[in-house]
């Protein structure tokens, strides 16, 4: 019992500042990349979890990037990342010390903190296409847009800078 309490210690749970919640789907700006993921938890710059406002729960994702934000829409609790909190992003195999395959992590900014938001991308990009891949069968596999993702976002984010630093 006292080992379960210890774990639970080292995570980053103390008063997580209320996410930015996004606007009702309809009303969704414009977006100019989406994709279906898993949603794999968030971490400080220390590399800790962070717990609280269900950053802790892993969940199916739905990403939405606009010029305005990143829309994380997902059954555990959907929040935004607006454009100018992104920090960057990067590819990556490993995600809070475990193996992720096709993952991308979101460098962000929130309320002074700077956190990195892990996601397995899923490789097809609507239903349909999931149908087309023939996954498993020895051909060749529909892959996700991970680079895609990691320069859009990276993009967004050397603005953030270049703006602030003017």
């Amino acid at each position: 019992m006292v080992a379960f309490f210890r774990g639970r210690a080292g995570r980053t749970s103390s008063k997580v500042p209320p996410l930015v919640p996004i606007p009702p789907i309809a009303e969704l700006p414009r977006a100019k990349m989406q994709a279906s993921a898993r949603y794999l938890g968030t971490i400080d710059a220390a590399g800790e979890r962070v717990v609280g406002q269900s950053l802790a729960a892993k969940s199916q994702a739905r990403l939405s990037l606009s010029s305005e934000a990143l829309d994380v829409v997902r059954i555990a609790g959907s929040f935004r990342i607006r454009t100018g909190m992104l920090r960057g992003a990067r590819s990556g195999e490993q995600f809070n010390g475990k193996p992720v395959p096709d993952l991308l992590v979101i460098r962000w900014e929130h309320d002074g903190n700077d956190w990195e938001t892990g996601f397995r991308m899923d490789a097809a990009r609507s239903v349909r296409d999931a149908e087309k891949a023939e996954l498993g069968n020895g051909r060749a596999a529909v892959r996700p847009e991970v680079d895609a993702w990691v320069r859009v976002v990276s993009k967004l984010a050397r603005g953030n800078r270049t703006e602030g630093s003017a």
